[in-house]
């Protein structure tokens, strides 16, 4: 049977490009390359002199997205890699300073739709999420591994008021036999912690706290801010799209300082968001956010 082709719709991308691309021949960084849906946009918008790096942490990302982009030649250089080693790749690459980069924080619809990935509550597949399958740790790891510290901890952090039940719940389960899917483990928590009047799933909060910790998300976008900081020249700017608000807090406090310490600006005071026409096209852009800082 053929595997289904996966798309992925890029989320405020007339924004990204609109932001972004302060100097008409530069070298921009696209951090979170997914299946190459920003640097296209960023690419028909910049004449042929400027170029892009794209960098995914995804084996199969990578070369979905060397396929996807394969019609602009030497303009894009995809390497696969993770952006909290930014400096290192660039470094790799020969490339000294950048014209602009963007960090896009969602996890691509290929990781959801795609069941042996592990990410979705709506298709059964195995408790993996790893962006990297060369990454050890898994879902199923601190599920049936991690003691109840951890595990309360680490879902109550990402926003779950009913953490010290699920996490008891998980406890008791794995007593008699490990949790091995997504399906399972979904059921579980609905059966536990059900919805009350709530429009998502009620276990969307521990899912993602699972893929925050299974990828180091956290850890790596601090990382990956402080290593492109010195790369980027004055005048060019650094995007960041957000998805939750853990996430959109560390980057605002994080530009926030930046501006503070002097050297920066702030280019968008508050987050943009998609328009109504971009939610109603794409639902899955509903809880996008974009901040901007540029370098003086």
């Amino acid at each position: 049977m053929t595997e289904q082709p996966y798309t992925h719709v890029p989320v405020l991308a007339d924004e990204v490009v609109g932001l972004l691309a302060t100097e008409k021949k530069g070298t921009y960084v696209d951090a979170t390359l997914g299946m190459g849906g920003h640097t296209a946009r960023l690419l028909d918008a910049l004449p042929t002199e400027a170029n892009v790096l794209g960098i995914d942490w995804d084996p199969e990302m990578a070369g979905v997205a060397a396929r996807n982009l394969g019609k602009y030649g030497d303009r894009v250089k995809v390497v696969q890699g993770n952006f909290a080693n930014i400096d290192e790749i660039t470094a790799r690459e020969g490339i000294r300073s950048v014209s602009g980069a963007l960090f896009d924080l969602g996890i691509s619809s290929l990781h959801f739709d795609k069941p042996s990935r592990g990410f979705s509550i709506k298709h059964d597949g195995p408790l993996d999420m790893r962006i990297n399958p060369d990454n050890p740790l898994t879902a199923y790891t601190i599920i049936n591994q991690w003691p109840y510290e951890q595990i309360e901890h680490l879902i109550r952090v990402c926003g779950e008021r009913r953490s010290g039940r699920i996490t008891k719940a998980v406890l008791e389960a794995r007593r008699a036999r490990p949790l091995e899917t997504t399906a399972e483990l979904a059921a579980l928590i609905s059966r536990v912690a059900p919805a009350r009047g709530e429009k998502v799933h009620p276990a969307t909060k521990t899912f993602l706290a699972l893929r925050v910790a299974v990828n180091y998300e956290f850890d790596n976008l601090t990382r990956g801010i402080q290593k492109i900081m010195p790369l980027l020249k004055p005048g060019a700017r650094l995007g960041i799209i957000t998805f939750h608000s853990l996430e959109d807090r560390i980057v605002k406090e994080t530009f926030r300082l930046m501006a503070k310490m002097g050297g920066w600006e702030l280019v968008t005071r508050k987050p943009v968001a998609p328009s109504e026409a971009e939610i109603a096209a794409n639902k899955r852009s509903r809880s996008a956010k974009l901040r901007v800082i540029e370098k003086l």
